[in-house]
């Protein structure tokens, strides 16, 4: 499945990304997905996880869906069908929180975090009711609601505390719960809605299969540079001195300000942090054991197709990209070969190698087992 938003990444990012809410009708191509899909990614969830839930307004007890019983000698956990199918007939939705190493699910996230630059969790719900899963509320990180299977209706309200924070959820913050929706669109299969963080919203199944992806995206904040700065504190000074009364530290204080200042504005600083935060991401890719496990094969079949790894790509233009804690420099020939491969990916090599030399081939097919091999590319087969 593509996501095709009509629009480029800078165009969302100028008129758009974390403005407004925006509907992209029809956004997934070749939508594909099956019951089988959808059953096997319940099918693999933990039954004791907190982040498997099934809610209807509240949380429904674990204890009446999942069963503990001695499996010899251990103790195992498992899902009381009976019980999910029950509750999903009376109005349950399943809420799935933090979905990985599900492939479907980690490719949609990979294409909507190169889309924004930023990394991804994603969280699946699933209903057949028409009960509201959670009450009106914001999220603290911006949303892709990504519809795969029936539909669904939002109510959208504008923020009134802006911009909130992990630990600001609307839950905890005293502001009133607006009334009057600014924005109404039933979600069908194969749209994408995008939520900016701080607008309330209101999702309802409406008494048919639903199926949808909440893929949240973590862009860094001024808060998390300034956590980051925190850790270099150290190094300033004034701030290893002990305090005793007003009159004695306030000059201390005055230029440990100041020197903090000179760090929070200095770029290399910034660079460092946005390096570093990028460095923490990884993206869930799938095992090519046959292709680089195998001692016989260090090439990549023509078929293969290609897709980059990354999360911000932004950073080619530097001179490098960071993939799953890995920097990698790029010169000039490595740098096209990326950029043919974020164009058009994912692509056949066979095809980007039309976009070289006969020369270069040898040198691009070691480029792209190399990258792959690293987990800096990942390969469809």
């Amino acid at each position: 499945m593509k996501l095709d938003f009509n629009m480029s990444s800078d165009e969302f990012r100028r008129e758009v990304l974390y403005q407004k809410p925006k509907l992209f009708k029809g956004a997934v191509k070749n939508l594909d997905i099956t019951w089988r899909q959808i059953n096997e990614l319940y099918q693999r969830a933990n039954p004791m996880d907190e982040l498997f839930r099934l809610r209807k307004g509240e949380i429904v007890p674990i204890s009446e869906y999942v069963e503990s019983f001695d499996d010899t000698g251990r103790t195992r956990h498992r899902f009381i069908k009976p019980a999910i199918y029950h509750h999903l007939k009376n109005g349950a939705t399943i809420v799935y929180n933090r979905i990985n190493n599900e492939p479907f699910v980690d490719d949609l996230a990979k294409q909507v975090a190169q889309f924004v630059d930023a990394s991804t969790v994603v969280s699946g719900y699933l209903a057949f009711g028409s009960d509201a899963s959670f009450k009106s509320h914001w999220d603290t990180r911006d949303v892709f609601a990504v519809q795969l299977m029936g539909k669904k209706h939002w109510a959208l309200y504008q923020p009134n505390f802006e911009s909130p924070l992990y630990m600001q959820q609307s839950k905890d913050v005293d502001v009133p719960e607006p009334t009057i929706p600014d924005m109404e669109v039933v979600l069908e299969a194969g749209d994408v809605l995008y939520i900016p963080r701080g607008w309330w919203h209101n999702p309802v199944p409406m008494g048919c299969e639903t199926f949808h992806l909440a893929i949240g995206t973590f862009a860094p904040t001024g808060y998390d540079y300034m956590e980051w700065l925190t850790k270099q504190m150290p190094n300033i000074l004034p701030l290893r001195y002990n305090l005793s009364d007003w009159e004695t530290d306030k000059n201390n204080i005055a230029q440990a300000c100041t020197q903090l200042s000179a760090m929070m504005t200095d770029p290399v600083m910034y660079d460092r942090f946005m390096q570093e935060f990028l460095g923490n991401h990884r993206l869930d890719t799938r095992f090519n054991m046959e292709l680089f496990g195998n001692p016989n094969n260090d090439k990549l079949p023509p078929e293969s197709r290609l897709s980059l790894n990354v999360v911000d790509i932004r950073t080619l233009d530097k001179g490098y990209l960071i993939s799953n804690g890995t920097k990698i420099n790029v010169d000039e020939l490595s740098k096209k070969f990326i950029n043919i491969i974020i164009n058009h990916q994912p692509i056949a090599l066979s095809e980007v190698l039309t976009h070289f030399d006969k020369a270069q081939h040898e040198h691009i097919q070691k480029l792209a087992y190399d990258l792959a091999n690293f987990d800096i590319m990942d390969v469809l087969r």
